[in-house]
């Protein structure tokens, strides 16, 4: 738990969108889960005298902690104290990143933690965050043969994102890619997959629709128009899409019918489901999905460390 007396404006932070370690805010293909009302104040909070100090209270170089508090400083030495080097030697994680240069992945992992510290995360919540990020993480294998792509081919990191076009946490991290792209180009690769979910009306047409596109080689443009129109994504409104984008419309309905276009976005969508996606937008980095907050500070975080691998 978070300590009661944090403050206002920490438990403002805490609670801000997409600043849940576990959830973040998703379209999801089945109901949605309760809302859990926040613990009381009156439980132990972390920091108490139930758990063993810190063994070493220096932050490695680069890592700052000079805004942290008594509290946050106390946080911050007890996990990385007590959590595990990333590249699996028998050493806490801050002794890893002061003393193996070998395994950078500790250093970042100790900079990811303070920023959680900062954000008001419990313990648990930090590790469970850690463990996501950079444990157990064997990079998944996705077909992307037939997928969209944007940036260079030859690009060390790969994203993968798995999207819905009437989900609007998909179109909300549309600006973030984009901004992502055009900071690390030639370093960063994109591929689109469709998992269109079944609550929406529209979703699997305009992925067919999309994929029409994508036949005359006009994909980027016409998705670009799926997402400002999100609102409005009738079948009219797709031939409409398509005049603005340049296709021979009456070969876009020919494809847009065919079972060559419907399968792929049925393959598209089993091969989500494959992995085990439940939501979207889902997005993977060189096969490790990605956990952290949909913001670009956020994602650039984790550009850097496999551009650094």
């Amino acid at each position: 738990m978070r300590r009661a007396n944090a403050g206002i404006s920490r438990l403002a932070v805490a609670l801000a969108p997409f600043a849940t370690v576990a959830v973040l805010a998703a379209c999801s293909k089945g109901p949605p889960e309760a809302i859990v009302a926040p613990a009381a104040a009156a439980e132990t909070a972390p920091g108490g005298d139930d758990k063993a100090g810190p063994s070493d209270t220096v932050a490695p170089a680069g890592v700052d902690i000079a805004k942290f508090d008594d509290f946050q400083k106390k946080v911050f030495f007890r996990i990385v104290n007590s959590e595990p080097a990333i590249c699996g030697k028998a050493e806490s994680l801050l002794a890893s990143a002061k003393k193996d240069a070998s395994c950078r992945r500790s250093l970042a992992a100790v900079r990811y933690v303070a920023k959680l510290v900062d954000q008001g995360y419990t313990d648990s919540e930090i590790s469970e965050a850690l463990t996501k990020r950079y444990r157990g993480t064997t990079p998944k294998i996705i077909d992307v043969a037939e997928a969209p792509m944007k940036g260079s081919p030859n690009a060390k990191v790969t994203l993968i994102e798995f999207a819905d076009y009437e989900c609007p946490h998909c179109k909300r991290l549309q600006p973030v890619l984009r901004q992502i792209l055009d900071e690390f180009q030639g370093e960063v690769k994109l591929y689109f997959k469709h998992y269109p979910l079944p609550q929406h009306t529209y979703a699997r047409m305009a992925a067919e629709a999309a994929v029409a596109a994508q036949k005359q080689g006009k994909f980027w443009q016409f998705e670009d128009k799926l997402w400002v129109n999100q609102d409005s994504l009738s079948p009219a409104e797709m031939e409409k899409f398509a005049k603005e984008s340049g296709l021979d419309v009456s070969k876009f309905r020919q494809d847009m019918e065919s079972k060559a276009v419907k399968e792929r976005v049925q393959k598209d969508r089993v091969d989500g489901s494959t992995l085990g996606l439940s939501s979207t937008p889902t997005l993977y980095i060189n096969g490790r999905e990605y956990t952290d907050n949909r913001d670009t500070e956020s994602l650039r975080e984790w550009i850097k460390e496999e551009l650094a691998r």
